[in-house]
């Protein structure tokens, strides 16, 4: 039976945010607002990204090379867009450098590129302190909750574990012995 409100709730998305990646034309600029960031070994399978559930994952058991892919929230002050920005093991050095020296990468300001302004040209990132102050930002979410909603994962099967590369690991499986819950989940829903 549904819950019935006289309004809307104060922040209407939840924890749904929009994931972006650096575009190829122009310069990507933004804050961090998360604390830390996060990653996990992906598979571009189905048609679009889905994290690697080894040992038993279909997209490896089919072939598919994986690929480690971090994840940090971000504000843009500009448009005042709340996102997710994915980025690629290269890319990520730079924010786990940063992480290390100042224990948070709250508040740090990226600028993100293609080198040579190509689709797939690699992305470079400057980082620097951010001037907008901690409290004009908006609340950090929590990120494997976020990816949950992204990838359609059940939220209670998503928890971060150990560190890999120096950086935590998002695991997906509600048993958490590194058996898949639902093999199907990633399947492309109905239109």
């Amino acid at each position: 039976m549904p819950t019935w409100t006289k309004s809307p709730p104060a922040d209407p998305r939840g924890q749904g945010l929009p994931i972006i990646r650096t575009p190829a034309a122009r310069e990507l600029v933004a804050v961090v607002t998360s604390e830390q960031l996060i990653g996990t070994d992906t598979h571009f399978w189905g048609g679009h990204t889905v994290p690697c559930e080894r040992p038993e994952c279909d997209a490896c058991n089919n072939g598919i090379a994986y690929r480690w892919h971090g994840y940090l929230t971000a504000y843009n002050p500009a448009d005042q867009l709340h996102f997710v920005f994915e980025m690629t093991a290269q890319a990520a050095q730079g924010f786990a450098k940063y992480q290390e020296l100042h224990n948070s990468l709250r508040c740090c300001q990226f600028t993100a590129w293609r080198w040579g302004r190509r689709k797939n040209g690699r992305v470079i990132i400057k980082l620097e302190h951010s001037a907008v102050p901690d409290h004009a930002l908006p609340k950090a979410p929590n990120i494997a909750a976020v990816m949950a909603i992204i990838w359609r994962l059940p939220p209670p099967d998503v928890f971060v574990m150990g560190r890999l590369r120096g950086l935590p690991r998002v695991h997906t499986d509600s048993s958490r012995d590194g058996q898949s819950s639902d093999p199907k989940r990633y399947e492309k829903p109905n239109p």
